[in-house]
């Protein structure tokens, strides 16, 4: 119990200094490069930080990876965004295992709750395979934390399964970026369109199977 409320309180003092302090703003690749090169030397600490605590809540990973690839060199961006997601990773175990187990249990995907059994079993090359499959997924690092791994299989998993990616995304960052930037804004409204019509088709079979079986 006591531990649940030290996590509490850092994740309620993470949130509060992000909204009162004005992060929020600052959660695009541009402004988030701005605030990095306001922040010098401790640019690097900043993002690894903002990476960590946002991400497994949502804040997509790329906004991370990418600003880190077009600000520094290939290394030092890989660095950053490999502990970055490390973090993300295993700050999103310890909340669905230490503190909102009840909260993460009713969110899960079924498909990832069918891996904890084979998790549990297997341990450290199933987590590698794990995160090399879902990746920065924030309902993945929950579904570990629900599972019955180990905390050292997790962590290891979690460094092994992430570098391959990482060094790709970082490695190509500024490229997509620049690829994203180049689309015509037709682009995105068509794939918007594609996304909102697959998404009522699937709940749309998903009500229908419902009624069947019912």
């Amino acid at each position: 119990m006591h531990n649940r409320l030290i996590l509490l309180s850092v994740i309620v003092a993470i949130v509060a200094v992000g909204y009162f302090g004005g992060f929020v703003q600052y959660l695009a690749p541009d402004r988030l490069g701005e605030l990095l090169i306001e922040a010098g030397a401790w640019g690097p600490l900043v993002i690894v930080v903002l990476f960590a605590v946002l991400e497994p809540f949502g804040v997509p990973g790329a906004i991370f990876i990418l600003t880190a690839a077009t600000l520094w060199p290939f290394w030092l961006a890989f660095l950053v965004n490999w502990l970055g997601a490390t973090g993300a990773g295993m700050f999103g175990f310890a909340f669905a295992r230490y503190l909102g187990r009840d909260w993460v249990e009713g969110r899960m995907p079924d498909r990832l709750r069918k891996w904890d059994e084979r998790l549990s079993e297997k341990g450290l090359p199933l987590v590698i395979l794990f995160r090399l499959v879902f990746f920065l997924n924030p309902a993945s690092h929950w579904a570990l934390g629900l599972s019955r791994v180990s905390l050292s299989a997790a962590i290891g998993g979690t460094v092994i399964g992430f570098a391959p990616a990482i060094a790709v995304w970082t490695y190509f960052g500024a490229e997509i970026l620049d690829w994203f930037g180049a689309q015509p804004t037709w682009i995105w409204v068509a794939a918007a369109v594609a996304i909102a019509a697959l998404i009522v088709v699937r709940v749309y079979r998903g009500r229908r199977t419902a009624r069947g079986v019912a």
